[in-house]
């Protein structure tokens, strides 16, 4: 699993870009491709100038992205930038995502309430569920200090799906670890003492140092967001085993469950 090909995407309706930032940040420690993204649109009257004054807004926008990169582009960072137009702009994100194959999404994440999360196709979710690469919720309130990851496993048995999701975990995880990038925890949880799973047995499968796994009775999101508080990590990545349909909607995924509950960044890793 490779992120070398960081796709951002730019808010065109804020003026902090913490996605942005963020991506900068990474791009000043190791040696990445950087690819922005904004999508606009505007109800614009039909005339003979439609075309005209879509072109403009266009070209404003690109002027704006290019002002935003320019830092980056001082520091020899391969950059490039790309405006579309496009009402949808989170199914427009996705489509240029693809195209521009991307090994991980940066958006900026804002606060949403439990029911808006529920009952609502928050940016977050769409780009959670239908993204092919793993997808970075950005907080602009995360402590950049702390370089500790809080990583979640889930170690269900007769499950392919966690099965991969643990190994692109794994494999994310070491490689932050052997860049000296971050302290890694790793935090299992069970909900019950039947469900519990044999420490020495998790601890060798997985090659994961004792001290830096929790295992923990409990909900998973509760656990999860408990644990990174407690440990101040900075990001918790977590997998998504993408739901659909009623089951999406009634019980969602744990990332959309602690996403608003944390003050650090969120890494989910789908299962594909």
């Amino acid at each position: 699993m490779e992120f070398t090909n960081f796709f951002v995407i730019f808010d065109p309706t804020q003026e902090r870009q913490p996605a942005l930032e963020r991506t900068a940040l990474i791009a000043g420690e190791t040696d990445i491709n950087v690819h922005v993204f904004a999508c606009i649109h505007a109800d614009i009257p039909k005339s003979s100038g439609q075309l005209a004054a879509q072109r403009e807004l266009i070209k404003r926008q690109k002027e704006v992205l290019g002002e935003a990169v320019a830092p980056m582009l001082a520091q020899g960072v391969t950059v490039t930038t790309e405006v579309e137009w496009d009402k949808d702009w989170c199914a427009a994100a996705v489509r240029a995502s693809i195209k521009n194959d991307a090994h991980v999404v940066m958006k900026s994440s804002t606060p949403h309430t439990p029911g808006q999360r529920m009952f609502n196709r928050t940016s977050d979710w769409t780009l959670i569920r239908e993204c092919a690469c793993p997808v970075m919720l950005i907080k602009q309130s995360t402590d950049q200090t702390s370089r500790k990851v809080l990583a979640a496993i889930d170690v269900r048995e007769g499950d392919e799906s966690y099965a991969h999701l643990n190994e692109h975990i794994l494999e994310f995880t070491r490689r932050v670890a052997d860049r000296n990038m971050a302290e890694v925890h790793f935090i299992n949880a069970h909900r019950d003492l039947a469900s519990a799973p044999d420490r020495h047995a998790l601890i060798r499968n997985f090659g994961i140092d004792s001290d830096k796994m929790r295992i923990r009775l409990g909900d998973p999101e509760d656990v999860i967001v408990d644990n990174a508080k407690e440990l101040n990590a900075s990001l918790v990545v977590i997998g998504n085993a993408a739901r659909s349909g009623w089951s999406a909607l009634m019980n969602g995924n744990t990332v959309e469950k602690i996403v608003d509950r944390l003050d650090c960044d969120v890494l989910s890793m789908p299962s594909g």
